[in-house]
């Protein structure tokens, strides 16, 4: 796994520049051990004993380095000198740095050191002054104090360039060259010599030595001969100036490694058995950070057609035709191309048009960063009913077995034109039959850290299954991102305030058509991740038209997230670089008290009047590494009106597999399990899983059940109440396998799972 990681870490760094300055190695080393990893320690404790082998001081974040000298015999003869003592001060600015940029192994790794240096040298020398005649004759001798100081300013730079081939499917050969180069930018160091009777000569004569020693041409030489000792040094170290490495074997610990930095840039499922089949080709591609191939290897038909194994059968509600003037049950729901109206009613007397869709229909979307929630791709299709092959998926913690698979409609919710074109956002509107009425509604948002859509989509679609089976129309809005590496140019590079506008506008949408599809009443909503963030966003900013609110390990504290990083409590660099590209700006200079900070508050926002709030359902795993539960734990307190000492824990639970707490009297609940990682309720196969052991899985699932019965229930002060006298081991589940929505960025948790298992609380 460690080699892994090292064969890994162009991808990390790719494309960007890594400075490590003085002034950043003294902070280090000044900072307080105790906040640090033991790695870290490790790694700092050897660059402190290699500064003090080296006679090296940090003072104030400056570099010095201080020498003696003592009776040094610099010239010999009659005529001689003697330095009786000299103090070599070399003071190294604390912008004095290290630029270390790496794009792949295929490309050169350069190095530049650049050194801010002052020069400080003192000291007393003896001279004694003599004539041969035979021998030595001494005729004078005389003392005097020298000096010599000014500025230093020169580059060096390092190219190593790695040369790798790949000499058998398994071992990469590495042929490694070095090439030095440099430039003398500066050197002004001045000589001065007191209390001597030939003062003027001797200055002179030292100056012109110190010229010659820090002269471009003496550099440019030194640089020559340093390249000539590397060359030779390679060359002797290396069998061939060679270096064979062999990757491990393919084992659990890899492939998910492999899986979890694949899935940000999965437009789909990724499956055990595809990762296991390409895995050598996909850790080249990663080690020559051929990014061309790897969007291949995700977006190849073959890859898609691997992910068909996920799925299982699911019954349709039955729809109609009208042959010959004969109401008949219709066949063509699956049969792929099939274009014409179907009917939802026995007598043929509601017609709605449907197209069927195919599971390679489907794969072409799901594949393309540029179609997926793009109304203007097939917009033909639009307000057109199909069913998705992404809505009977087996991926999730809580089966779908034996639910009817939903019908599918796409719509466009809203245009936003800018200079890259239009951005036409699409809508999703899930049901169990077309013709449905008196159905509740349920507004769907996705994760994928507020910059994707692929992966995140696909829990949105398992869950829709869920809640039309529960009678719910789920509307499923796409909106535009934070960044660039996902949906179509003109949905790029949006700011929080942009997202949070469709959203609200997504809401008016599905509030204006809720006849059209047969909903009533006010919507629930419902968000994973960032989508739970953008859940909790409506809630909080229109409590009185939203119905209730379920929210699945879900950002909701912007300023005390902040604040972890900002003390050194959270260290997860993908969770800050995220939390740094919503904000646009970064943790160091982030300001606690900006309005984006403050307006994403929402804990401290519900706390002064926590009846004025919509129930809250919060699911969240308490080993999750991404997203602290502590997010949620402090909204189920603000919930309580007491985010001190509300019911929900801050600390971790040691004792039980779950925890339940009720968070008020209105039938707000957060349920905490304590092996769950983020995105807790999918799994990617039967022995890895993201909610943990066989008995954490199923806590999972009867969590995610009980919110089922939660959303569906009239009286949530009844229901609340009912559940507690219940306990905890009341549903059994066969919690089945696979798979994956974004934000699956923390590590996930083995164990292996077969069979049925009791839940437990």
């Amino acid at each position: 796994m460690k080699l892994l990681a090292l064969l890994l870490l162009p991808i990390t760094v790719s494309a960007e520049t890594l400075i490590v300055t003085v002034a950043d190695l003294g902070s280090a080393l000044s900072s307080n051990r105790t906040d640090q990893d033991s790695v870290q320690r490790l790694v700092l404790d050897k660059i402190q004993s290699r500064l003090n082998e080296l006679d090296l001081q940090l003072n104030n974040n400056e570099l010095l380095l201080r020498e003696v000298l003592r009776d040094e015999l610099v010239e010999d003869g009659c005529t001689s000198t003697v330095v009786q003592e000299m103090t070599t001060e070399v003071l190294l600015a604390g912008d004095t740095g290290i630029e270390l940029t790496v794009e792949s192994l295929f490309d050169p790794i350069l190095l530049s050191l650049s050194v801010f240096a002052t020069v400080d040298v003192s000291g007393i020398a003896r001279q004694v002054f003599g004539i041969r005649l035979g021998r030595c004759r001494e005729l004078a001798t005389d003392s005097f104090v020298f000096a010599a100081n000014g500025p230093l300013d020169l580059v060096l730079d390092i190219s190593i360039t790695l040369n790798p081939v790949w000499l058998t499917e398994d071992t990469l050969r590495i042929t490694p060259e070095i090439t030095l180069d440099g430039e003398l930018r500066e050197s002004n160091i001045r000589v001065d010599v007191d209390d001597s009777l030939i003062r003027g000569l001797l200055e002179r004569f030292l100056q012109s030595e110190v010229d010659d020693l820090f002269s471009a041409d003496n550099f440019t030489s030194e640089i020559a001969s340093l390249q000539a000792t590397l060359d030779e040094q390679l060359s002797t170290d290396l069998s061939g100036n060679t270096i064979d490495i062999e990757l491990p074997p393919a084992d659990d610990e890899q492939i998910a490694a492999l899986y979890e930095l694949l899935t940000p840039q999965a437009r789909f499922p990724l499956t055990l058995g595809f990762l296991r089949q390409n895995r050598l080709e996909i850790i080249a591609a990663l080690i020559f950070d051929d990014q061309d191939r790897i969007a291949e290897l995700l977006e190849d038909a073959a890859f898609c057609e691997l992910t068909e194994q996920l799925q299982i059968e699911l019954p349709a509600p039955p729809v109609y035709e009208n042959i010959n003037g004969n109401c008949v049950i219709s066949e063509n729901v699956g049969n792929a191309g099939y274009i014409g109206d179907l009917y939802g009613d026995a007598a043929c007397v509601e017609p709605f048009g449907f197209y069927a869709t195919s599971f390679a229909d489907y794969c072409a979307v799901a594949l393309n960063s540029n179609r997926l929630g793009n109304a203007a791709s097939n917009s033909g299709e639009l307000q057109r009913w199909s069913v998705s092959p992404g809505s009977y998926f087996e991926i999730g913690a809580l089966p779908i077995a034996g639910k009817a698979r939903p019908f599918v409609q796409r719509v466009n919710y809203k245009n936003v034109p800018n200079e890259q074109g239009n951005c036409s956002l699409e809508m999703r509107i899930y049901k169990d039959n077309p013709s449905s009425t008196n159905q509740k509604p349920l507004i769907a948002l996705h994760g994928g850290s507020w910059q994707n859509r692929g992966s995140g989509f696909i829990g949105v679609e398992n869950m829709a299954t869920h809640f039309t089976d529960a009678g719910f129309v789920v509307f499923a809005p796409f909106y535009r991102l934070v960044h660039d590496s996902d949906g179509s140019p003109a949905c790029h590079n949006a700011t929080l305030a942009e997202l949070l506008a469709d959203v609200d506008d997504a809401f008016d949408w599905v509030v204006q058509n809720l006849d059209l599809y047969g909903a009533e009443g006010k919507p629930t909503v419902f968000g994973q991740s960032a989508g739970g963030h953008l859940a909790a966003h409506l809630a909080t900013g229109r409590p009185s038209q939203v119905d209730r609110t379920v929210l699945f390990y879900a950002p909701t504290d912007f300023e005390d997230f902040a604040r972890q990083i900002q003390n050194g409590e959270y260290v997860n660099e993908v969770g800050i670089r995220i939390m740094q590209r919503v904000t646009g700006s970064t943790i160091e200079t982030l300001d606690l008290q900006n309005d984006l900070v403050v307006k994403n508050t929402y804990p401290v926002l519900v706390e002064s009047q926590p009846d004025n709030y919509p129930p809250v359902f919060m699911l969240h795993g308490e080993s999750d590494t991404l997203l602290p539960f502590r997010q949620s734990a402090r909204m189920c307190n603000g919930l309580a009106g007491d985010l001190a000492s509300g019911p929900a824990p801050y600390i971790l639970n040691t004792g039980s597999t779950r925890r339940i707490i009720s968070c008020d009297n209105r039938g707000s609940q957060l349920h905490l399990i304590a092996e769950g990682e983020h995105t807790l309720d999918l799994c990617i196969s039967d022995d890895l899983c993201f909610a943990g052991s066989p008995a954490s899985a199923d806590a999972t699932a009867d969590s995610m059940q009980q919110m089922l019965d939660w959303v569906g229930t009239k009286d949530l002060t009844t229901y609340s109440t009912q559940r507690r006298s219940q306990g905890s081991g009341a549903l059994n589940f066969t919690v089945l396998f696979l798979l994956v929505v974004y934000f699956g960025c923390g590590r996930p948790l083995i164990g292996a799972r077969s069979g049925n298992y009791g839940s437990t609380a």
